[in-house]
């Protein structure tokens, strides 16, 4: 894993404040879960991030596709539920989306950048789409570059993570967790599993939903991606 390329960020308090209100009414429930339940991270997040280029082989974006496990996605689409018929309209799932990117911007989106020299500069991200699949709440945005990058003789690094680990962002099997758009033909990525310790996961573990981890701890299980074109 890439040790020396983590770093801190600030504490995504307002991701997980709209988490935690979300799930309020759900306390309830909550009490019916075994105590390995309320361990760090007690959120999921599978995700499929689409590396667009430009015509001159060129990065210019990211696009997300993050898809929430179900008790988080059923609590926060009723949250949105402003007519209460108990159904998740377009409406409302785009407004889950929109409170989602306004709380993470200011942290970029929760993406760390690493390459040689000079990291791609993010900007404001924009809204593609949300659905619910399968009882799972899907959004889909663009984070844009400010400029476009070039990777060719250097690799460029990202990982997307919650740097407390309250919640768990994995990208998902078989090949599908990262696709190269428009790529040159000698593009590749490679992802690298993450091997926190077992003091690290036993740590984690010991968190309760009010608990507040290290401001480095999601570094420990994250997903790095690195992309190259030779």
């Amino acid at each position: 894993m890439q040790d020396g390329l983590t770093r801190s960020l600030p504490i995504a308090s307002d991701m997980k404040r709209l988490i935690r209100n979300t799930l309020c009414s759900a306390t309830v429930l909550f009490a019916l879960l075994p105590s390995s339940a309320w361990a760090h991270p007690h959120e999921f997040v599978t995700m499929q991030v689409r590396v667009v280029f430009n015509d001159e082989g060129q990065i210019t974006k990211f696009r997300y596709n993050w898809v929430f496990d179900e008790f988080f996605s059923a609590y926060a689409v009723e949250g949105q539920d402003k007519n209460a018929n108990g159904k998740a309209e377009q409406e409302e799932t785009d407004a889950v989306l929109a409170e989602i990117l306004g709380n993470i911007q200011k942290i970029q989106y929760f993406t760390k950048l690493e390459t040689e020299g000079l990291a791609p500069v993010i900007v404001k991200a924009k809204a593609v789409g949300s659905t619910m699949l399968d009882r799972k709440l899907s959004i889909t945005y663009d984070v844009p570059f400010k400029s476009a990058f070039d990777v060719k003789g250097r690799a460029l690094k990202y990982a997307v993570y919650d740097p407390e680990f309250y919640i768990a962002m994995e990208h998902k099997d078989a090949g599908q967790g990262v696709i190269l758009e428009n790529a040159p033909k000698n593009c590749s990525w490679e992802l690298g599993e993450p091997t926190p310790s077992e003091e690290i996961e036993e740590f984690a573990s010991s968190l309760g939903r009010e608990d507040t981890g290290t401001p480095d701890l999601g570094a420990s299980f994250a997903e790095w991606v690195s992309i190259t074109c030779k």
